[in-house]
């Protein structure tokens, strides 16, 4: 009889210790991702290679989950716009209207087309200073190559050749049916002024869709952020380092970026080559056929503002206030309501006066 009654109770035991953990469970799992921060406080950050360059997603968010999946899917965002782009691919799109859109239309996707509109809009707002038909002369002067051989640059005579080849004026879309044509041959698009920017943007973009609020993308020569950075994060400011252009690891000051923000970097001081004593830097300027030497050695355009495009417009404006030199780019900035930080070929900043505000700097030299 003792024996029946102690068997019960340890079944009765047994079961309600079931009940507690069925019902522990669930509790505990809702405890635990009530207490945890999840990237709230330290950010969800992934590096991968790409676009010649090693692209940085940094993002914050509760749920940890979600934020990884975003991070991924912006990652297989920028993956398959590359694959849109580079125009050293033989199967990319670029490669195809290079080939073939003198001979005929070339239907293009959305991207290529929005961003072959793009560059166009801004060849005729800068009148000319950025252009995306300068491929030929890009590999005619072959930077790192010329660099790599200690070969100097080239001819007058091969500089004219490759000009002729080029300009954006000679470039036909067709935004009913998604077209390019070429109205010269041997024409080469080159999109290294836009290509970066217009990632960063639909990176950021696919962030937002699959949920991440606050965050950025660093292309090292352009940044888009998301949204504040968190308070707990150090928030709600983000920093960005200015590089000094002659002094590698050391950076002249910081701009804290409030919000939504695009800034993209030009400069002499990565790829270029040195010969009898003269720096040849990779931005061309179309005008002359030649690196850009107009009395700036780095600029910073940034655009404070949240711009679907503000990533393609900063890319594309740095490469032009680079090419149109000082002080013509600092005025064509203000004018058209654009923020620009540069540094003149005497290594002394300037910026725009609204720049002001956002701007720390080691040492003011205005």
């Amino acid at each position: 009889m003792k024996d029946r009654e102690i068997r019960k109770r340890n079944r009765r035991d047994t079961l309600l210790l079931i009940i507690l953990i069925v019902i522990a469970i669930p509790v505990a799992i809702l405890f635990i991702r009530w207490v945890d921060p999840g990237y709230t406080r330290e950010p969800y950050r992934r590096s991968e290679f790409l676009l010649d360059d090693r692209i940085t997603i940094v993002a914050y968010g509760k749920n940890r989950e979600m934020v990884e999946k975003a991070v991924d899917s912006a990652f297989q965002e920028i993956r398959r716009l590359e694959r849109v782009f580079n125009r050293y691919d033989t199967q990319s799109e670029l490669a195809e209207v290079n080939r073939e859109a003198y001979h005929r239309a070339v239907e293009v996707s959305p991207d290529l087309f929005e961003v072959l509109d793009l560059s166009l809009e801004y060849y005729h707002i800068t009148e000319g200073t950025f252009d995306i038909t300068i491929g030929p002369l890009i590999d005619l002067w072959d930077i790192l190559g010329r660099m790599q051989r200690g070969e100097g640059p080239p001819t007058e005579e091969e500089i004219d050749t490759a000009k002729a080849r080029c300009g954006a004026d000679k470039l036909i879309l067709d935004s009913e049916s998604r077209t390019v044509r070429f109205t010269m041959e041997n024409m080469i698009i080159d999109l290294g002024g836009v290509a970066k920017g217009y990632c960063a943007d639909r990176a950021v973009a696919m962030l937002r869709e699959k949920g991440v609020e606050r965050g950025f993308v660093d292309m090292v020569s352009t940044t888009v952020t998301l949204g504040e950075k968190p308070v707990k994060a150090g928030g709600p400011w983000w920093r960005m380092a200015i590089s000094d252009p002659r002094k590698e690891g050391s950076s002249l000051g910081v701009l804290n970026f409030p919000g939504d923000v695009s800034a993209s970097t030009s400069g002499d001081y990565q790829r270029y080559f040195e010969y009898e004593g003269i720096r040849y830097c990779h931005i061309l300027d179309p005008a002359s056929g030649r690196p850009a030497n107009k009395g700036v050695i780095s600029d910073t355009a940034v655009i404070l503002a949240a711009d679907s495009h503000g990533g393609a417009r900063s890319d594309i404006l740095s490469t032009a206030f680079f090419i149109m030199g000082y002080p013509k780019s600092l005025r064509w900035a203000e004018e058209h309501g654009i923020e620009l930080l540069l540094v003149d070929s005497h290594e002394i900043v300037h910026h725009t006066p609204n720049l002001s505000e956002y701007l720390e700097i080691s040492s003011e030299q205005d």
